[in-house]
């Protein structure tokens, strides 16, 4: 049952980079806030200890700004939304001046840098030091008394009067059902990395705002274009690989000492060419020779079934590079224990980001009125290849953008009536309609553990048709072996209930989008279709309709 109706002026849902950067601007202009996060302020992918820093890229000059937009036109392969871009490169120099508005105190690196993807150097910012940054946040807050944060909470549907959003029912930090009664609501709630069984994300990226959205009639674009970056295995499970380190690399070997590069390489593409290209970018794409290395990896872990990843051997002249690009890395190693040559380092394919989401326009908006999409959520500037230093920028751009909107909308609306008999019979009906008339049930548990496993071997670096049907075949058995509504009858499972119904019915659209398109573009290899086609210069969207999903290239 409700437990309780909170009524505020707009529901933002994340706490990350976008959504601190929507709420504080909201707040600024006079708006009552809800900031409902699933673990704790300052969350997700932004607050995550990935890496020692992270970057964002800026325009360096007017005339940069045609180069730049060149630059993403060129990773993102006919996929990027260019309205967009052109916006993020006309206003990024402005936002990141306001990144210490929300706690955020970048340094600028002294000489201009190419970013992953780019084929040109710009001014780059560097974030670090997260936990003062948290400190930070945390202070600036109280200075907006019109912020409540909701720690623990969980949205699990977003409600609607007419076409427009009028509320949300949250699971709260005792996992009873509350509603919110709002005239918005804005999604920051990240990508969905962490339905993969390797990630390199925080358990809340869950994809839980793509079906708030999907399911509140907002649509899904460029779902099958996914961040595959190594990952150290060992020496310490989950930490990101440095690719540029990859210039002092002497081989990359199996468990047995072979190199894992020469079964797979090309005629006349030598080992240390391959380590040179796979230096300049993170994450794997089918648009460089340098793909095979990753392409290497996953055959051996198809062959062998082992997930134990593949040794690096450094040549120790690493440590006598002293610039920064090579010492904060290093050093940030080195405070976690770990040494690039002294230990064994072993690295396998992590899923990292999603190039796609929620589609929107330049002002975050989703189509439906009062729904905002912002930050890794949302499909915009960025298709096929997502260029390095672009995604905490995107945060901030869209994020102020999509503030001014909502500022706009909430001014002209009125808080909608809610009738909670109503809505608990509509949740209730969704909950029964995905639970399985069985005694034996699957726990949640055991779902998302089950569809971690199929997403990460099936859905990775390497895709084929085959592979991927199977795999949507495992998927429907789950949802026939899962009883949703036993577990949410079970106070301490219900957010779990609601993950692994999420799960599965995420897993089911990425696969599907997989296997819709028949080529190989940026970030998505299908071996069976390895050469990309001019048919598909277009989209890959994903809508319901009267619950039926459907997918048209645009």
């Amino acid at each position: 049952m409700i437990k309780e109706i909170i009524t505020t002026d707009v529901l933002v849902v994340g706490s990350g980079i976008a959504g601190l950067k929507v709420s504080m601007e909201l707040a600024k202009a006079g708006q009552n806030i809800i900031m409902s996060t699933k673990t704790q302020l300052c969350s997700g992918s932004s607050f995550f200890p990935l890496k020692a820093s992270l970057g964002t890229q800026v325009t360096k000059s007017d005339e940069d700004k045609a180069v730049f937009l060149e630059d993403i036109d060129a990773v993102s392969h006919n996929m990027q939304d260019r309205e967009m871009a052109k916006i993020y490169i006309d206003e990024i120099r402005d936002r990141v001046e306001e990144f210490p508005e929300i706690g955020i105190e970048p340094y600028k690196l002294p000489d201009d840098r190419k970013a992953c993807f780019a084929n040109h150097g710009r001014m780059i910012y560097m974030l670090k030091d997260w936990n003062k940054i948290r400190g930070n946040v945390s202070e600036i807050m109280e200075n907006y008394p019109n912020i409540t944060l909701m720690e623990r909470t969980a949205v699990v549907s977003l409600l609607k009067q007419g076409e427009r959003i009028s509320g949300a029912v949250l699971l709260d930090r005792d996992n009873d059902f509350i509603m919110v009664n709002c005239k918005a609501v804005v999604l920051a709630t990240g990508g969905f990395g962490n339905i993969y069984k390797h990630n390199l994300n925080p358990n809340d990226v869950d994809g839980s705002g793509h079906i708030l959205a999907l399911e509140a009639g907002a649509s899904l674009v460029n779902m099958e274009f996914i961040q595959f970056i190594p990952g150290f295995t060992s020496p310490k499970y989950k930490t990101l690989w440095g690719e540029h380190t990859l210039n002092y690399c002497k081989d990359f070997v199996d468990a047995d000492g072979n190199s894992i590069l020469d079964e797979v390489l090309p005629e006349g593409l030598t080992k240390e060419e391959c380590f040179k290209i796979r230096s300049t970018h993170g994450p794997f794409t089918n648009s460089k020779t340098s793909k095979y290395f990753d392409i290497a990896m996953m055959k051996n872990i198809f062959r062998t079934k082992s997930e134990e990843g593949f040794e690096l051997i450094y040549d120790g002249e690493i440590y006598k590079n002293e610039t920064d690009f090579y010492t904060i890395y290093l050093n940030w190693l080195e405070e976690r224990g770990i040494n690039l040559v002294r230990d064994t380092m072993k690295i396998a394919p992590f899923a990292h980001a999603s190039n796609g989401g929620v589609k929107i326009d330049s002002y975050g908006r989703t189509g439906v009125p009062g729904l905002y999409a912002i930050g890794e959520l949302a499909g915009g500037i960025e298709g096929a290849n997502r260029l390095g230093g672009n995604s905490t920028g995107a945060c901030m751009v869209f994020g102020k953008r999509a503030a001014q909107d909502c500022q706009r909308y909430v001014e002209n609306v009125n808080n909608g009536k809610i009738d909670p008999q109503l809505e608990h019979a509509k949740l209730s009906q969704v909950i029964h309609s995905f639970s399985a008339n069985t005694e034996n049930t699957l726990t949640p548990h055991e779902v998302m553990e089950a569809v971690r496993e199929i997403m990460w071997f099936n859905g990775n670096v390497i895709r084929d048709g085959k592979n991927l049907q199977t795999a949507l075949e495992k998927i429907e058995e789950m949802k026939s072996a899962f009883n949703m509504e036993f577990f949410v009858n079970h106070v301490t499972e219900r957010k779990s209930a609601f993950k692994a119904r999420n799960f599965l019915i995420l897993s089911s659209l990425l696969l599907k989008a997989m296997l819709e398109r028949k080529e190989s573009r940026g970030a998505h290899y299908r071996e069976d279709y390895p050469v990309e086609y001019e048919f598909y210069n277009k989209r890959l969207m994903i809508s319901l309709n009267k619950g039926q999903i459907n997918m048209d290239f645009e």
